[in-house]
This record gives C-alpha cells, sequence and structure tokens, in this order.
C-alpha cells in the first residue's frame, strides 16, 4: 500500500483521500472522467480489497447524506413473515389466521451452564429484535410481533442430545399451526456459542463477518441412517429415498435468517427440509436461497452460487 503521505498513483492528479471520500458531497466526483473514475475504482480494490473498497464507498455516501442534511429512504416493505401469513389468509380465510407464529426450539442436554445459557437466551433475542426494527413503521408490524412466539424446550424430551431424539420428540409434539412445521430448531453447544461469541449481525455486513450466529434445523422426520440406533423420525419412504441422497435431516441456518427467508419458507410448506438444506454439509450455515445464500465454515460469505437441489431419487437398474 502507498505512503499515507503521497497518494496512490492511480489516485486522479492532484487528489487526496479527503478530497475523494468528501467529492459525493461537494459534487467534484462529477468532474472526473469515466477513465479516471474507472482507474480508481480498479486500484482501490486491488489496493484495499473487497471489504476496504466497500468501506471507502460507504464512507463517501456517509458524507454525502451527513452534508445535504437527508437520508433517502424507500418505503418500508412487507415482512417476509407478514407476508407469508397474509397470503395464507387470503387462501384459507381469516378463519386460518395463526394465534402464535414462530418455531419450537429445543435445547441440548449438553447445555448445562446456565449462565451461558441466558447469555444465549438474551442474544437470540436481541438478534431477532434488530431484523425485527428494519421494518419497523409498517402496517400490523406491531400486532404480528406480538403474536410471535418460540416455544422453549429445555430438556425432558431425551436424555440422549442426538438429532434423531430430537426429531422423533419434535414428531410427537402437538404445536399451535404457527410454530407447527417441517422443522424445529435446536440449540447444540456448538451453536449456543456460535450465538455468543460470534459478531453481532447489526454490528456488520455478513460479507465482513467470518463467523456468524447460528442454531441447527431438524427436519421432523430424520432418516434412520443419522444415528445407527434411532428409531426416530417416524421413517417413511419419502426420508428413506432422501436418507439414500446422503440427506442428514438436518442443517445449520443463521439466526439473522430465522424471521425472513427462512420462516417464510417453512411456513408455507413451499419447500421440503431436504429442498433447503440438502446442499448444505459439514458446518456450512444456510442464510437464503440468493447467490450468497450457503456461509461456508472457516471462510464465511461465499461468493458460488449454491446448486439447486434435485429430488430425483436414481434407481439403480
Amino acid at each position: 500500500m502507498s505512503s499515507s503521505s503521497t497518494p496512490p498513483a492511480y489516485y486522479p492528479e492532484g487528489w487526496d483521500r479527503e478530497r475523494l471520500l468528501n467529492s459525493a458531497a461537494t459534487g467534484e466526483i462529477a468532474t472526473l472522467s469515466e477513465e479516471q473514475r474507472v482507474r480508481f475504482r480498479e486500484g482501490l480494490k486491488e489496493d484495499l480489497g473487497p471489504q476496504g473498497f466497500n468501506e471507502f464507498f460507504d464512507e463517501m455516501f456517509k458524507r454525502e447524506i451527513d452534508t445535504k442534511g437527508a437520508t433517502p429512504t424507500a418505503p418500508v416493505t412487507e415482512p417476509p413473515f407478514m407476508q407469508v401469513m397474509r397470503l395464507q389468509e387470503e387462501r384459507h380465510g381469516s378463519d386460518h389466521r395463526w394465534a402464535q407464529w414462530g418455531f419450537v426450539v429445543f435445547t441440548s442436554p449438553d447445555v448445562r451452564d446456565a449462565a451461558l445459557w441466558k447469555a444465549c437466551h438474551q442474544r437470540f433475542d436481541a438478534i431477532l429484535h434488530d431484523q425485527v426494527e428494519s421494518y419497523r413503521g409498517y402496517k400490523g408490524l406491531e400486532d404480528c410481533v406480538a403474536r410471535m412466539r418460540f416455544e422453549w424446550i429445555e430438556g425432558g424430551y431425551d436424555v440422549d442430545s442426538s438429532i434423531a431424539a430430537v426429531s422423533e420428540a419434535y414428531a410427537e409434539m402437538d404445536p399451535p399451526p404457527g410454530l407447527n412445521h417441517s422443522v424445529c430448531l435446536y440449540i447444540t453447544p456448538e451453536s449456543l456459542h456460535s450465538i455468543i461469541d460470534s459478531p453481532s449481525p447489526s454490528a456488520a455486513a455478513r460479507k465482513y463477518r467470518k463467523d456468524i450466529p447460528f442454531v441447527v434445523a431438524v427436519s421432523k422426520r430424520v432418516p434412520a441412517e443419522t444415528e445407527k440406533s434411532s428409531s426416530a423420525g417416524g421413517g417413511g419412504k419419502e426420508e428413506e429415498e432422501y436418507a439414500g441422497a446422503n440427506w442428514r435431516g438436518y442443517f445449520n441456518v443463521a439466526v439473522e435468517s430465522l424471521l425472513d427467508s427462512f420462516f417464510s419458507t417453512v411456513a408455507d410448506d413451499s419447500r421440503t427440509p431436504f429442498e433447503i438444506g440438502g446442499n448444505i454439509t459439514g458446518e456450512d450455515i444456510y442464510c437464503d436461497h440468493t447467490r450468497w445464500g450457503i456461509h461456508k465454515a472457516g471462510v464465511g460469505y461465499w461468493d458460488k452460487r449454491a446448486e439447486p437441489v434435485s429430488t430425483e431419487i436414481s434407481v439403480d437398474q
């Protein structure tokens, strides 16, 4: 990187860092030719890397807004979790309005430290609160959030902490319709520490965070192969076929995605658990179905489009 006293060679002649950062606010940026802009952008990205490049232009935008005294605001859009419930009522009538909505959440019996569990629970709630805040001002949001419920199951379902035991316990439950999905959530010791120790989603965009808080999504029907000694999940032809396709019956999901992309997907059964998480392996984390939707363990933000899951089962001839 160039000396701070001498502007890098890719800067426009006579310009320094502060002048460039203020150029959008002063209007000077319009005096640069297209060639100068391209050269600067390419040089800056090579010099600072993708994160430094984005932070530079974030600061430029902030100074422009501070100078002009107004922040351009887009209309608050309908939250995905509200949209999926509204569409359900439109299809089936107001009698099908969910009095409560959310998820059933199991806690591993291996989580024994009360102080850590309290810290995890508080951080989990804070992340969800921040996600809701981004939709503040949308009509009906307060009523919808008042009906949000996460039913915490802390032990009592089995001394076994296996995925299969959780799946079996969930399959035997009869939660309200708004919490009765094809998956439940599971807090393991690993996910607990990810929630406590990972940077807060409100601190930086996901692409700047290598580690993100996650929980485990467990299918109500887990393949028998998931646990050698398991008799959980009720089996069924469909799950046996999925097991043949290396379907584990569970996957990690980002806490910051629970209310938006994840709830809206599982609430209307638009995708099976296998179709959502069948491509997720190891400790990778589901965030959404966009190009950047899988957070890679040990890597972070991933820039390769995930391959769509095929539900076709090959049969040996």
